[in-house]
């Protein structure tokens, strides 16, 4: 089958394994870690699709609104056990006005039109990167921005590069990755954050719930 392309489902879906189709804010860093988990994985097919974020920022609603079109023209359904995710980042410019409420309004508004087709947004605070540094140390400190990550990261992995795949390094870390994002997670939880997907709570990242998925 041609790269990009699923066999659409008609007569014979029951044939078929689960989809869990996964759209990415980035282009290379995001496609390129999930995509690793198809050689581990037999039960489900796992389908990847890259975005590139519009000049710079990121656009949660037009990520939703992506994972729609591929759903609607590839013939994904819930209903047949298929799952929707949308991973991005809290990516905030402190720069702005306002930047955690703008960005806030964003996601709430993108939340809802996912809400309406059962797709769920996975959100790092500040970067996907988060998820990589868990595999290696846990952390509560407020991490202001990409740099701030990989400064810490590359302490584990001194030559990251986000256009080159790493996930061989980070495989026997996946246990610990995924307890450090859970201790993250009710660390937040215990300081009152109702919320955790939410642009505010950093560091955080929810992707320990969609690897689990794939594992």
């Amino acid at each position: 089958m041609a790269k990009g392309r699923i066999e659409r489902r008609g007569a014979k879906r029951r044939e078929q394994k689960p989809v869990v189709l996964i759209v990415t804010e980035g282009s290379k860093t995001e496609p390129k870690y999930f995509s690793s988990f198809r050689r581990r994985q037999s039960n489900i097919d796992i389908h990847v699709v890259g975005s590139r974020a519009n000049s710079g920022g990121t656009d949660y609603e037009s990520l939703v609104r992506k994972t729609i079109d591929y759903m609607e023209k590839n013939g994904l359904s819930v209903r047949n056990g298929d799952t929707l995710w949308v991973v991005a980042d809290g990516d905030i410019n402190y720069d702005n006005v306002d930047p955690i409420g703008a960005k806030s309004r964003m996601l709430d508004k993108a939340r809802q039109l996912a809400s309406r087709y059962a797709i769920t947004i996975m959100l790092s605070n500040p970067c996907f990167e988060f998820w990589y540094l868990l595999h290696y140390q846990y952390t509560t400190a407020h991490l202001r921005d990409y740099d701030a990550v990989v400064n810490l990261l590359k302490s584990y992995l001194p030559d990251y590069d986000k256009a080159k795949t790493v996930a061989s390094q980070l495989l026997p870390h996946l246990d610990a990755a995924i307890r450090n994002a859970e201790r993250v997670e009710q660390y937040h939880r215990a300081n009152g954050c109702a919320e955790l997907c939410d642009i505010a709570v950093n560091p955080y990242t929810a992707l320990h719930h969609l690897v689990a998925r794939l594992q």
